[in-house]
């Protein structure tokens, strides 16, 4: 397998490299962590490397963190430089405790990756004295489908590319397969499977997966609608008397935690303050949906939007919902203290259209980048009002925003 160097998470990384920091990489199962782990030791292979793979079978003792501390101490030389990686660290019973004895040690420098955001809950962070440096890893975006097809020698025209990008998502393994789209869809189904029997079914106990998946599939349905808990409660429960408000609670974080879906809030952009009234779900990956529901042409709007979120959040921003006077704006990413706007449209066919898409941000009163993000091939990139119009192709191909 060709190995594409994702250049994106290497950079963000590079500057901690050598800290006395534990540099985390985190995201959804087979987003590439692992790949990326096994680049950065590559670059230290001058080094004395401890790799450990807890997905393995021949290292399920190191579930133990007495197993697993003891083992890395004995693997240490003295006279080099020692580099730590530990793969799903999530699965080490007590990690958190090993990782901070090696910090305040000071012994090697630590790299790990994991598939639970619990990984990073408040209290993990907080023991572990804020000495992390996260590293959100996301699916492939669509420049990096481009390299992979141009890595595997296929063609890869970005109109083209882009067509598979919306049926596909971003799933590394899927792109380094030439795949009909019922095969990259069997893919992404076993992807899917694992993630809800190792990341959830059994980490949990869950007692409903029935129910788990059932709520998956609704979030497939109403990507880019405003959900919530509550909406999917009442949804499932009319049809299933035995469904519980807090079973649909705890399962809907427990998908949260797992990465597949992610909650976005509303962002007053006046005031400048955080709602908490209305929310969107966005998924892991927009294969997921196709993979679930097949692809359906009538929810495009809402495949630009999660598809635009996940670059924006690969980006290094943090994403969310506009509300702009009473007027929805699709997308606000913020970074360092920075912020981008984002309409989507299929295409900007009438009048109508236009002054509903425009007039959202017409009305915001700073000097930030605004975009109307199109499918529409015969719009032409404009600058119209101080709002940029481009297709969607070319937006997730500029260089910034």
């Amino acid at each position: 397998m060709n190995n594409v160097e994702r250049e994106r998470y290497i950079s963000h990384i590079t500057p901690y490299m050598g800290n006395r920091n534990a540099k985390v990489l985190t995201g959804i199962r087979r987003s590439g962590k692992s790949t990326l782990l096994e680049m950065i030791s590559d670059n230290v292979k001058d080094n004395n490397t401890i790799f450990v793979d807890m997905e393995l079978w021949d290292n399920r003792g190191y579930r133990d963190p007495e197993k697993l501390y003891t083992m890395i101490k004995s693997s240490l030389i003295p006279e080099k430089k020692n580099f730590l990686f530990v793969d799903e660290i999530q699965d080490v019973t007590e990690w958190e405790s090993v990782i901070r004895s090696l910090i305040a040690e000071n012994c090697c420098d630590i790299y790990l990756a994991g598939s639970n955001s619990r990984l990073l809950s408040g209290e993990f962070a907080t023991y572990l004295s804020g000495r992390l440096n996260i590293t959100d890893v996301f699916p492939l975006t669509f420049s990096e489908c481009l390299d992979f097809e141009k890595a595997y020698g296929r063609e890869h025209d970005k109109n083209g590319t882009l067509r598979k990008f919306l049926r596909y998502g971003g799933f590394p393994s899927v792109w380094c397969n030439n795949y009909k789209e019922s095969e990259a869809y069997k893919e992404i189904t076993d992807i899917v499977n694992t993630i809800m029997m190792r990341d959830i079914i059994r980490r949990y106990s869950v007692k409903n997966p029935d129910v788990l998946y059932r709520i998956l599939a609704f979030m497939c349905d109403n990507i880019g609608n405003v959900t919530s808990v509550n909406n999917i409660y009442t949804s499932l429960r009319s049809n299933d008397k035995s469904i519980g408000k807090d079973m649909v609670y705890s399962y809907v974080e427990y998908l949260e935690n797992a990465y597949l879906i992610n909650k976005v809030q509303t962002f007053d952009i006046k005031g400048k303050i955080h709602l908490t009234s209305n929310y969107k779900y966005y998924l892991g990956d927009i294969g997921i949906k196709n993979a679930t529901l097949g692809f359906r042409a009538d929810d495009i709007a809402g495949y630009m939007e999660n598809i635009i979120y996940l670059e924006l959040r690969s980006r290094g921003y943090t994403v969310w919902i506009g509300d702009n006077d009473g007027k929805e704006v699709d997308l606000v990413g913020i970074k360092n203290g920075r912020y981008v706007y984002v309409q989507t449209a299929l295409e900007l066919s009438s009048d109508k259209v236009m002054k509903r898409e425009f007039g959202n941000l017409k009305g915001i009163d700073d000097n930030f980048p605004k975009y109307v993000v199109t499918l529409d091939d015969g719009i032409l990139n404009a600058d119209i009002d101080g709002i940029i119009c481009c297709k969607m192709a070319d937006f997730l191909l500029r260089d910034d925003y």
